[in-house]
């Protein structure tokens, strides 16, 4: 697992950033769900089948999943939610969240077969199946989050990944939607109530250098946790320093003036070393005109730098 996995790993998993991107893709950005209603849940989807006596055994590992309590209307609804964070377009997304949910009910089905075998309280047709007219399963939703500055161009759904199906055909498959975030296609990022929000931002606008210094010169960001920073850093291309932080979080506006500063020396920097380089080229041309030994040559190889300039002129060096 390389090191932007895992930085993406652990920030998906803070309750609040969790939280955040399925009240916005839910609710509209209302803060419904809360942080203290997630538990944490194995990401670890496996299936076993027993089939002409052989064990086939599947095995899948999420990038995050949560059991929440979603309380509305009066009532509590137990869903499991789950996140998968993408750095590039991935063009099979529909069906690798499929299969995440497949197995996730899968397994559900099995913890409730196990139990009920222990218990031996089921007959007929509900014990060869070993799930009773009774027992329910927790709906499980996944939630793909797009880190790219790109258009989405990948498919949305299980149809999108066919071919051309005639209609009456079509319509006994069974589609999956994809439930994608991507931060090219928002347009209010004022219905994030969390840093998530702040990251996706930078990430749109990352090619539009004018409007990046804006936002930093705006005092809207003036303090950001080191974690959203990193994360800013890793997707946009930003050079943003932790080093002076204070208490995880990052002054955007003291970051920002040291990053600037950072730029102007490195662009003195890179101007020297051209210019040198230039004129090491310049003074190769010259002394190859020139007879080694020669007034000239003695002359080009102890001039300042004025009288080099007069020389190039005067041979036509450029």
């Amino acid at each position: 697992m390389g090191k932007k996995d895992v930085l993406t790993k652990m920030y998906l998993a803070q309750n609040e950033i969790f939280a955040d991107a399925f009240n916005y893709y839910l609710f509209d950005g209302k803060p419904l769900i809360k942080p203290t209603d997630l538990a944490e849940k194995d990401i670890t989807e496996l299936s076993a089948i027993y089939k002409t006596g052989k064990l086939f055994a599947n095995q899948k590992f999420r990038d995050v999943l949560k059991l929440c309590n979603i309380k509305r209307y009066g009532q509590t609804t137990l869903v499991l939610l789950g996140i998968e964070g993408q750095a590039d377009v991935h063009y099979a997304m529909p069906v690798r969240d499929y299969l995440y949910d497949a197995l996730n009910y899968t397994a559900q089905v099995d913890d409730i077969k196990r139990n009920h075998e222990k218990a031996k309280d089921l007959n007929g047709a509900e014990k060869i199946s070993g799930f009773s007219k009774e027992d329910h399963l927790l709906p499980v939703i996944t939630l793909c989050i797009s880190f790219d500055n790109n258009a989405w161009d990948g498919p949305r759904s299980l149809y999108d990944m066919f071919g051309d199906i005639p209609e009456e055909l079509l319509k006994y498959v069974n589609n999956y939607k994809l439930n994608l975030i991507t931060p090219n296609e928002i347009s209010d990022f004022g219905r994030f109530n969390s840093e998530l929000g702040t990251v996706l931002k930078f990430i749109q606008i990352s090619d539009n250098k004018t409007a990046t210094r804006d936002i930093l010169n705006s005092g809207g960001y003036e303090n950001i946790s080191t974690d959203t920073v990193n994360m800013i850093n890793e997707y946009a291309g930003a050079k943003i320093s932790t080093e002076n932080a204070i208490g995880g979080h990052v002054n955007m506006g003291n970051a920002w003036k040291e990053l600037m500063d950072d730029i102007r020396i490195e662009g003195r920097n890179e101007g020297r070393i051209e210019g040198q380089s230039k004129g090491e080229d310049m003074l190769a041309k010259l002394l190859k005109k020139l007879d080694p030994g020669s007034t000239e040559f003695n002359k080009a190889l102890n001039a300042t730098s004025e009288e080099r300039q007069e020389m190039y002129l005067k041979y036509g060096i450029e």
